[in-house]
């Protein structure tokens, strides 16, 4: 399958589509993991605090405690030995869900309660499971490339997203790789999606090297 490509009658632009960053997999366990130990650490803690301590009313939370400590230590086991059955399937997504009801529910008591340090802790570790969630869930998402007449535009590369030609040294399209090298010694390298349609490659980069010299000269160099 070839990596497939917008053409354009009149070719002053091109459009390629870009696979998504993907996601390593010891990022994604180790978000589960934080959790996983986590939970135990904040269910042991609550159990071990003596009776004289805690009012009458939250004998609950000896139970509590244990089930939280309990359900963490299943998170770490099943990241430790279930990894490929779990972690990286479509499990993961009711581990996440199950993680964020937990986290959740502390939070919440604790707030209740003004208990602020296990608030602080349950807060942090909830808003990280959830962008961990958000970024693999959009992380693989293609994204499409654009090159016209009055720049670059790549999505995902921060500052350097929408970039003037001037500021491009060069721009290479070898083995469904998309080099692009910048005058501030940055380079990038992009992987292809591969899709239906066909790009010639050679009248791609003719096309860009045209416009980095017709340009050049409006470079600014950075001291």
């Amino acid at each position: 399958m070839k990596p497939f490509i917008f053409n354009f009658e009149i070719r002053n632009m091109y459009q390629i589509i870009l696979e998504g960053k993907q996601i390593k997999r010891n990022q994604v366990t180790g978000m589960h993991l934080m959790a996983g130990f986590l939970l135990i650490v904040m269910g042991m803690l609550t159990w071990l605090v003596p009776n004289s301590v805690k009012q009458q009313e939250f004998d609950f939370l000896n139970y509590a405690g244990l089930a939280y400590a309990l359900f963490g230590l299943v998170i770490v086991v099943v990241c430790i030995g279930f990894n490929k059955k779990i972690i990286q399937t479509k499990a993961n997504l009711v581990l996440r869900f199950l993680e964020v009801i937990s986290l959740g529910a502390i939070l919440a008591y604790a707030l209740f309660q003004k208990w602020y340090l296990p608030a602080g802790y349950s807060a942090a570790a909830l808003l990280g499971i959830v962008l961990a969630f958000y970024w693999e869930k959009t992380g693989k998402q293609n994204r499409i490339a654009s090159f016209t007449d009055d720049g670059v535009r790549i999505p995902g590369l921060g500052k350097k997203s929408e970039t003037a030609w001037q500021d491009i040294k060069r721009i290479i399209l070898k083995h469904d790789i998309l080099t692009v090298d910048f005058k501030d010694n940055k380079l990038y390298q992009l992987q292809l999606a591969t899709q239906k349609e066909e790009l010639n490659k050679d009248e791609f980069e003719t096309y860009c090297h045209f416009q980095i010299e017709a340009k050049n000269h409006l470079h600014k160099q950075d001291w």
